[in-house]
């Protein structure tokens, strides 16, 4: 049984007694949203911090509300679960409803945040095990080791971006807000990200993520979210795709597509965005993206599957994902999916 080592537990009643905690105990406290990913790194001894700051009991920060020019905030602790339920997601903002739900099993997403999800820390095979047996291998690049177990001659860790919704936020857009004790920024959620397993975001010590806030959906604009895994529940995506359109009649107007678990950040295919923007919504075109997708995602054998069948799956999910975001787009039904074009 792993059991969690002695932590001192802090529970601050506001944003700004939170801020001056972290301060405080600079580089000796980890953040507490939902617990999902933390307690079980901690049971694994991933991470060694004396303290640990719950935010639970902080208000403002669980709820979805319309913001200045309808925008919509999402607020940094709102479950995973109230996000796939919303009625006001689920018909603005389908792809992060979709993303939200195929995040694990209910208990999960009852617990699980928005917040969380989006500091999710990368996963690879050698860093994700018992501190037992990560002492059986030499110490990797993720650990403060000199080597990468995964790419033999790599220079910077290869670990998984795994978390479902930033590529639906992405491809929807969405801004990120973060609050210090100089106080609240906003920018774009991709400018956090690295592209580097052992550092995976730009966050600092002091910084909290307060919510993100999604622009409002154009007319004629449709958006979904596709995954691979290998169980129904509680399993990180293999591969995920995350498309969004915004159609002028039976041409693309705007187009993003952003894929998961194919490297170790988000990647947006921006070849296939500019191959159909402005171009008429036919088959071969969609094919063309989806092959786009498939280059540019660069799986590492560090999660089940093989690289080659999890970058195939990315074209594929791509694809998808394409066709469901052009469906919803122009309005069509379930069974319509055939009249896309």
């Amino acid at each position: 049984m792993q059991r969690l080592p002695r932590f001192k537990y802090l529970g601050p009643g506001s944003l700004d007694e939170a801020l001056s905690l972290l301060k405080k105990h600079d580089g000796d406290i980890k953040i507490l949203a939902g617990g999902t990913d933390l307690l079980p790194s901690m049971k694994q001894k991933l991470h060694r911090s004396m303290h640990v700051l719950d935010l639970k009991r902080i208000d403002g920060l669980r709820e979805i509300k319309n913001g200045l020019e309808k925008e919509t905030d999402i607020g940094a602790l709102t479950p995973l679960a109230a996000i796939e339920e919303s009625a006001e997601i689920k018909k603005k903002f389908p792809a992060l409803a979709e993303a939200a739900g195929l995040v694990a099993a209910p208990q999960i997403k009852n617990m699980g945040t928005i917040g969380g999800n989006i500091a999710l820390d990368t996963r690879c095979w050698y860093f994700n095990q018992s501190h037992f047996w990560r002492k059986s291998i030499e110490a990797c690049l993720k650990t403060g080791g000199e080597v990468c177990h995964v790419v033999q001659s790599g220079k910077r860790c290869y670990a998984s971006f795994v978390a479902d919704t930033v590529p639906a936020l992405l491809a929807l857009n969405a801004r990120v807000r973060i609050r210090d004790l100089e106080g609240e920024r906003q920018c774009l959620l991709q400018q956090i990200y690295t592209q580097d397993g052992k550092a995976p975001h730009t966050l600092k010590a002091g910084q909290v993520i307060t919510g993100v806030t999604l622009p409002p959906p154009e007319n004629q604009s449709g958006s979904s979210y596709q995954k691979l895994r290998l169980r129904e529940a509680i399993s990180f995506p293999l591969a995920g795709a995350a498309a969004h359109v915004v159609l002028d009649g039976d041409r693309f107007r705007e187009v993003k597509i952003v894929l998961g678990a194919a490297g170790s950040g988000p990647i947006e295919v921006t070849e296939a965005a500019a191959l159909l923007k402005g171009a008429p919504i036919t088959e071969d075109l969609i094919e063309e993206a989806a092959s786009k997708a498939r280059q540019a995602a660069r799986p590492v054998p560090n999660m089940k599957l093989s690289p080659a069948y999890r970058r195939k799956m990315a074209g594929i999910l791509a694809k998808r994902a394409l066709r469901e975001a052009i469906r919803r787009a122009k309005g069509l039904t379930d069974d319509q999916r055939g009249l896309i074009q």
